[in-house]
């Protein structure tokens, strides 16, 4: 089972990285393009990269279900696993939309000079509070399932099982549609969130291994598999921006994956970064950017002055750092929460 796990993971792996040839120019060519403004010339990119991973996720998840049907048998949920996909498709759908529409008019001279001369023009698309409702779409693949009793293992308290209806009406929409936000939020410099997504992912991968999740393991295997190849076209310097597309998406699949794999507690852990995120933009009404503004060195200060609205400020307060150091520290943060979750949850 793990062969065939972890050949779909390369499926998605590569798909991705060929994937990304034929999407970029297209995606320029529609007009889908922003600027990355953490650089001092501001290049102009293609946006919407979450498509790229789509059809990565898709592809694995397509070879694995093949392998189940001809190979392995149901070593998986393929029930599961396919509804897995509608939701994260879905959802990913629902984060284009906003692209779209924060987008329509970019591939204008007009709209690259509003674009070099105002940050706010990044803000346009779908209002903040019409995200949430757009989310609950990629949550109701997941709710039509019937899960059975769900149970949760918490450390000291052992087994716990939740009621049905209140697992299936309020912690899966609450669990898709906070997980999908907030890690919107934390993005805005090169591979944030492809990096710190991908630590995340191989956590939950390798627990839901040793608790015999083997569902939940695939989805993170695969998807896993799709994030490592994106590195390659989202992190520093990036060669197209992730669009609401991209953030959406990851954040939709792993509140999936948590679901399907009982690991809500784990999940719980590799959140605290975002949850901390959610807490300081609360502080600025969710008005706050987590990109910096270019200095003359190349190093990247932040908008807000002193202030910090979110853990990116922590360093752009300084004016000490480039883009890529600070995407690393934060990255190297989630591996230190992922080692200490597993470690007090193995």
């Amino acid at each position: 089972m793990i062969l065939e796990v972890l050949v779909s993971a390369l499926a998605a792996f590569i798909v991705v990285i060929i994937g990304g040839q034929f999407l970029m120019p297209i995606l320029t060519q529609s007009g889908l393009i922003a600027q990355d403004i953490n650089k001092r010339n501001r290049p102009i990119l293609p946006t919407s990269g979450g498509l790229i991973l789509a059809l990565g996720f898709f592809a694995g998840v397509l070879a694995l279900m093949f392998s189940v049907d001809y190979i392995i048998g149901s070593v998986v949920n393929t029930e599961i696993l396919l509804m897995t996909l509608i939701s994260v498709i879905a959802i990913a759908m629902v984060g284009f939309l906003d692209d779209l529409m924060g987008g329509k008019v970019r591939s204008s001279k007009e709209s690259l000079i509003k674009m070099t001369k105002n940050y706010a023009f990044f803000n346009g698309g779908v209002k903040q509070w019409q995200k949430p409702l757009l989310t609950l779409i990629a949550a109701l693949p997941l709710i039509v399932i019937n899960w059975g009793a769900p149970t949760i293992v918490i450390p000291l308290l052992g087994a716990v099982q939740i009621n049905q209806i209140l697992f299936t009406v309020i912690v899966i929409p609450v669990a898709v549609i906070f997980a999908a936000n907030v890690f919107n939020m934390l993005e805005g410099l090169n591979g944030i969130s492809t990096q710190m997504g991908l630590v995340a992912f191989v956590a939950l991968g390798v627990f839901s291994f040793h608790t015999g999740a083997y569902t939940a393991f695939a989805i993170a295997a695969i998807f896993s598999g799709g994030l490592l190849a994106y590195v390659y076209y989202g992190s520093y310097p990036a060669k197209i921006l992730p669009g609401d597309t991209l953030t959406y998406m990851i954040g939709g699949a792993f509140a999936a994956t948590v679901l399907v794999g009982n690991m809500e507690p784990l999940g719980v852990i590799l959140l605290i970064p975002w949850f901390a995120e959610f807490v300081l933009k609360a502080r600025k009404r969710f008005h706050a950017n987590s990109w910096g503004v270019v200095q003359k060195d190349g190093r990247l200060r932040s908008p807000h002055g002193n202030s910090v609205y979110s853990l990116t400020h922590l360093f752009l307060r300084t004016g000490k750092f480039r883009e890529w150091q600070i995407v690393y520290m934060l990255t190297l943060v989630e591996v230190i929460i992922a080692a200490l979750g597993l470690f007090v949850l193995w």
